[in-house]
């Protein structure tokens, strides 16, 4: 089971989310804030990052780049109810809040090699 860190600093969005999340099938856990986010990875092992990313503190794309820093392998998704800030390597999608679900889902499933459509043209 592949596990998602969510981090956001409102708290309801933020447990929602990872409720939907483990309907899906990943076990997902969260963070309101990044302080709180380096701390898990420091106890935990995540497949994927997915942060908002204005917060008070550290924003997303500073979480991406500490992340990254830790562990360079996982995949960070920033979501943003403003259009993508800055272009950084340290993140691989920005995604529209607005458009949360169920294109999180879909974008998760396509960074995780779990789209079918993927292994549909792959075994054609």
């Amino acid at each position: 089971m592949k596990a998602i860190l969510f981090v956001d600093d409102h708290e309801v969005l933020a447990r929602l989310s990872c409720e939907i999340l483990e309907m899906q099938g990943y076990r997902a856990e969260y963070a309101y804030n990044a302080s709180d986010a380096l701390a898990k990875f420091d106890r935990e092992k995540f497949d994927m990052l997915v942060t908002d990313y204005r917060m008070e503190g550290i924003n997303g794309l500073e979480l991406a780049r500490l992340v990254r820093q830790k562990a360079p392998e996982v995949p960070v998704i920033v979501v943003t109810g403003y259009a993508p800030v800055e272009h950084s390597e340290d993140v691989d999608f920005w995604l529209e809040k607005h458009d949360l679900f169920p294109a999180l889902l879909d974008r998760i499933k396509l960074i995780l090699g779990e789209d079918d459509s993927q292994e549909t043209l792959k075994s054609a």
